[in-house]
């Protein structure tokens, strides 16, 4: 064992030093000349415990040796390259080459965190400080391991498949029964556990004013961005494992991300979130985003993450599924606007661009685009989008999980399995998360951000993958009340029901009772108003948004029934929901919030209605 190749094998190693057969210590002993090779590095970066002087010391080090390992190119220089003229002519490998190849940036940064939290550490008189940065350091770790983890299965074989399968479905909540660790004062004595707080921590704070929140802007923000109304510039392309089809543009000298699905969705929870307490980036709704037009756009519209999954029945690969949607990127414009104010389709536009329209995806080859056509372009439009900042005053250092370092005993996470259920946000992967830490600043401050909340507001459950964004499958309830039969007989507890998370969810399976109610008085304090106009503000049309306030208004209030707090929360509708209810905004009126300033506002028109509490297109349209 003492001559394993360290740099050979690293993930053998890794795996003996995880089951204690052979220390980090040893490890490195046994493998001279190990410390500059990036494997070994990331290797006792990821592992070493860091509460140890000695680790700590180690870490520091192994911390110093891969950030001078990576210097082979500057990230200014890369990201000079990545906007040179050149690459809208670059071959479609090439492309991918440039924007795929190169290790995660939030690498170097995490490694850069590590490194000063190592020192300040071991330079820090109070223990409790230095136990602070030590648990920070495992955070770093644990975030720098889930971005080298594969976001689906490599291998799909016959027991693979079985064991995919019933770990999905073990996506239970709300089965928890012992106390939450981080909790703050000494209790109720009246017995009630969900009146305290969680202490303070770099997950959740503690809004000064739930129902004071301006859910219209959302975010903390006065306005609502109006994006749409500006003429923005090409930046990037999308490159991460997403799979909504995507860019990044530059408006008014700042950087968006544009995402094409859960446009509606993703605004909507997001603001909801936020205005409970939980880090989260300000997403919005755009009915449109005007690009100026640049060939790159189309040429780099593929360079998201692929997604290969291979299939294995026998152990032998036989068949290679890419779970990445290769998308028309023309599908996405809604039309091209040229210099002399003419405008044509973005059907029309993509018949019109090439010298072969007919190839499989003609704008992977640059010599199929007519220059002479091009030059006459001004800007392309895109069909509805979801818009979020690129840099805002935080950077991502990696991701976070719902389990582990304690993270499941947390209040704050167990309790937002309950906020997750409510509105039917199921996907909590950890590619969903990030761990971010603040820009221009050498005090390091670890904050954890739920990054994507667009799996939302549909199916709560559903084989492998729900699918969220559709009113018509969101159920009217998603509780269900205690059950005391008598004495003897079993008494079946609140529980959750119409919502399975699409992974299993440690900090949800551990809520309890207390930490549902806990949520359900944060929950308690939305208006009706904050939800209107947060339905309004995601792009929601008159009748999916009197329809989604319906029914988040009546699993609000069966959830306080069912957990015994109708007596502290005002039901919305205490005499219970239509279910088979009729609105048609062209008779009934448009659907309408009142905004901070007093000022009516109102959804967006369309030519849908609700029959019989479902959403139907009008017969008159």
């Amino acid at each position: 064992m003492k001559h394993l190749a360290v740099e050979a094998r690293p993930a053998i190693a890794l795996v003996l030093i995880l089951f204690g057969i052979v220390s980090p210590a040893r490890s490195l002993a046994a493998s001279p000349g190990s410390e500059t090779n990036p494997a070994f590095l990331f290797q006792e970066l990821t592992t070493l415990d860091p509460h140890s002087p000695a680790n700590l010391n180690r870490l520091a080090k192994c911390a110093d040796l891969a950030a001078n390992a990576d210097k082979k190119q500057s990230q200014a220089e890369k990201k000079l390259a990545r906007h040179s003229d050149d690459l809208k002519n670059l071959p479609a490998t090439e492309l991918k080459k440039l924007f795929t190849d190169d290790s995660p940036k939030y690498e170097a940064r995490a490694i850069s965190t590590i490194q000063r939290l190592s020192q300040e550490s071991l330079q820090a008189h109070d223990a409790r400080v230095r136990a602070a940065r030590e648990t920070d350091i495992s955070e770093v770790q644990a975030s720098l391991r889930n971005g080298r983890q594969p976001l689906v299965p490599e291998n799909l074989g016959f027991f693979t498949t079985w064991i995919y399968f019933f770990k999905n479905l073990s996506g239970r909540i709300g089965h928890g029964t012992s106390l939450a660790a981080d909790l703050a004062g000494t209790g109720d004595p009246g017995g009630d556990g969900g009146r305290r707080d969680p202490l303070p921590s770099s997950f959740w704070t503690r809004p000064p004013a739930i129902s004071g929140e301006n859910l219209y802007a959302g975010f903390g923000r006065d306005q609502l961005p109006r994006l749409e109304k500006s003429l923005c510039e090409y930046s990037g392309p999308k490159v991460s494992s997403g799979t909504h089809a995507g860019f990044d543009v530059e408006c008014n000298g700042r950087r968006f991300k544009i995402k094409f699905g859960e446009e509606h969705s993703e605004p909507f929870t997001a603001r909801i979130f936020y205005a409970l307490g939980y880090h989260i980036d300000p997403t919005d709704y755009a009915p449109q985003v005007k690009v100026r037009y640049d060939r790159r756009l189309f040429r780099e519209f593929h360079l998201r993450k692929p997604l290969p999954m291979g299939i294995t029945p026998l152990g032998i690969r036989v068949w290679t599924v890419q779970l990445q949607t290769h998308y028309d990127p023309f599908a996405f414009i809604t039309s091209a606007v040229f210099k002399d104010g003419r405008s044509i389709s973005g059907v029309a536009l993509k018949q019109m661009l090439f010298k072969d329209p007919t190839l499989s995806h003609p704008e992977d080859f640059p010599d199929n685009f007519r220059p002479e056509f091009e030059a006459a372009l001004d800007y392309l439009v895109t069909a509805p989008v979801n818009v979020q900042p690129r840099e805002g005053p935080t950077q991502s250092i990696g991701s976070w999980e719902f389990g582990g370092l304690d993270h499941e005993n947390r209040r704050e996470l167990r309790g937002a399995g309950l906020l997750a259920a409510w509105l039917a946000w199921f996907d909590s992967r950890a590619d969903n998360t990030k761990l971010r830490i603040e820009r221009h600043t050498d005090d390091v401050q670890l904050l954890h951000f739920i990054a994507d909340l667009g799996g939302g507001l549909g199916a709560g459950t559903g084989w492998f993958s729900p699918r969220g964004e559709n009113p018509n499958d969101f159920t009217w309830t998603f509780t269900a009340p205690e059950i005391i039969r008598g004495p003897g007989r079993m008494t079946t507890p609140f529980r959750i029901e119409h919502f399975r998370p699409t992974v299993p969810t440690p900090a949800f399976a551990a809520m309890t009772v207390d930490d549902a109610r806990w949520m359900a008085r944060l929950i308690g304090q939305l208006t009706e108003n904050q939800l209107r106009a947060a339905l309004i503000a995601s792009g929601y049309d008159n009748a999916a948004a009197r329809l989604y306030l319906e029914k988040l208004i009546s699993r609000r209030d069966r959830m306080v029934r069912d957990l015994k707090l109708e007596n502290e929360i005002p039901l919305l509708r205490p005499r219970g929901q239509d279910r088979q209810l009729n609105y048609d905004p062209a008779a009934d009126g448009p659907f309408a919030a009142i905004d901070p300033a007093g000022m009516k506002i109102f959804a967006r028109e369309s030519s849908r209605i609700i029959s019989a509490g479902r959403l139907k297109f009008s017969r008159t349209r």
